[in-house]
Order: structure tokens, then C-alpha cells, then sequence
């Protein structure tokens, strides 16, 4: 009974943990399912727990030992934050695009995307972002 009771609990904060946005996720990885290596689908976007830090998928993917973060990192997306903006990648893919005026940290610079869906670095396409006084 109490096995049950704690199945159920766990699967209500995974649920709940869905509507977390990635700021609050990346503090609360303990709220995020760990891979089973199931073979089960792992919709993109999909964020896990994995030893301790979130990542989300990149793709579609299959819950496999080969698919892992360890064995196929162009798969996953780290989920970095710092003073509550994200971190910009050094590649950033269609699922981790930054949207029209958000902010992200590359080095010491702060940056708003002019872009919708802005899939590139201040380096690549100065014309799609704007340096923040910081």
C-alpha cells in the first residue's frame, strides 16, 4: 500500500513539474524523471533528471543506453541559467531557440534576441541580437 501511495505521489510532481518553466526546472531536478532505458519514445522537449542536472531532448528520441546524455549529447540541451536568463550555447537548435526579446548570457555580455526563434549566437548573427547594459 504505501509503495502504491508513493508511485502515485511521484507521478503527480512529474506531472507537475511539466508546467515549470526552465528557470524554475533547472533548480529542481530532483522533480524530473530519470531515463529507464525502457526503449520508450522521449518526445522533444521532454526534460529529464539526469544525475542531477535537467536536460531536455532535442529531438525525438528512444529511451536507450545509446540515446543517453553520456552516449549521444548532440541529443540533449543543458538547461543553464544565470541570474534567471538563460545561458546562450555555443549551439543552440530549433527546440532551444530564443524568442523575440529574451535575454541570455554569452560570456560576460548580456543579450535580447531581435529575433523569433533566433537559433544563433551574438558571433554568428550580430544583426539578430541587441547588448544589454548590465
Amino acid at each position: 500500500m504505501k509503495r502504491s501511495k508513493a508511485v502515485s505521489l511521484r507521478t503527480a510532481i512529474e506531472t507537475a513539474a511539466v508546467s515549470l518553466d526552465d528557470r524554475a526546472a533547472s533548480t529542481a531536478a530532483a522533480l524530473f524523471p530519470r531515463l529507464t532505458g525502457d526503449g520508450a519514445l522521449i518526445p522533444a522537449g521532454t526534460r529529464i533528471n539526469w544525475r542531477g542536472v535537467v536536460k531536455r531532448a532535442a529531438a525525438d528520441l528512444w529511451d536507450t543506453a545509446e540515446n543517453d546524455p553520456d552516449h549521444a549529447a548532440d541529443l540533449w540541451e543543458d538547461i543553464e541559467y544565470r541570474d534567471g536568463y538563460r545561458i546562450i550555447p555555443d549551439v543552440i537548435t530549433a527546440a532551444g531557440a530564443f524568442a523575440l526579446g529574451e535575454c541570455g548570457w554569452r560570456g560576460d555580455m548580456l543579450w535580447r534576441s531581435k529575433l523569433a526563434a533566433n537559433v544563433y549566437t551574438p558571433e554568428q548573427y550580430p544583426a539578430g541580437w541587441e547588448m544589454m547594459q548590465t
